[in-house]
């Protein structure tokens, strides 16, 4: 884990969408789900603000905030207020939020535009692993195959937001495949660097820049290449 200046900046990138947009409509009070939102997110954002937010952050310290997210509470309102939701999309809230987690429960890195061509490495790398290997992937090699150039596509035209959240209904081959490919040491490496970095949408920690992204996924793929 890690505990960076970009980390620190995100947090208050993502405390303040939040707390100016959906959040911005209810008011600060022990009374609602939102209200106790806005109380938490205000507070992890000064703690960030004066450098005093060690990461990762202790999930006790984070309880309520989580338990009103992961409940839906966050989007529980008054018939008077759905007019406030219904401006908001759920998606974008959800990425949000998603971030946030990872960010301060995980104390990660966050997946980035400008990480996208060593991502494409990474999955070139996992493809090439299994098309030299023995791995036994049943009945579902060539769609996972077809999943990833899938995958491969949509990040080289920046058509995808990490974290993607939920495998299904888009690539059920890639659910059957990952409890096969675990099996494997390599592939399960290559395999959980890719599920990181676009469905929950956290890099590695060594990623600090893309310089050391670009060193390291070529290295990936070098030793892949030599097998």
């Amino acid at each position: 884990m890690v505990n960076t200046e970009e980390q620190r900046l995100d947090i208050i990138k993502y405390c303040s969408l939040l707390l100016n947009g959906y959040l911005s409509h209810f008011k600060q009070t022990d009374n609602s789900a939102q209200g106790w939102m806005i109380t938490k997110l205000k507070r992890l954002k000064e703690r960030a603000e004066n450098h005093d937010l060690p990461l990762p952050v202790p999930k006790e310290k984070l309880g309520s905030l989580l338990y009103i997210y992961t409940t839906g509470e966050i989007y529980a309102v008054y018939d008077y207020e759905k007019p406030i939701l219904e401006q908001y999309n759920k998606e974008t809230i959800e990425k949000i939020m998603d971030r946030l987690i990872t960010l301060t429960e995980e104390g990660g890195l966050l997946t980035k535009k400008e990480y996208f061509p060593y991502i494409v490495r990474i999955i070139d790398a996992l493809i090439l692993l299994i098309e030299k290997s023995s791995y036994e992937l049943e009945n579902y090699r060539e769609g996972f195959f077809k999943e990833l150039e899938k995958l491969k596509k949509l990040i080289i035209e920046e058509k995808i937001e990490p974290p993607v959240g939920a495998c299904m209904p888009d690539y059920p081959n890639y659910v059957e495949v990952e409890y096969l490919i675990r099996l494997y040491p390599e592939g399960k490496k290559l395999f959980s660097i890719v599920d990181n970095l676009i469905f929950n949408g956290r890099r590695p920690d060594s990623w600090l820049t893309p310089e050391d992204a670009d060193r390291e996924s070529q290295k990936l793929l070098d030793e892949v290449t030599q097998l």
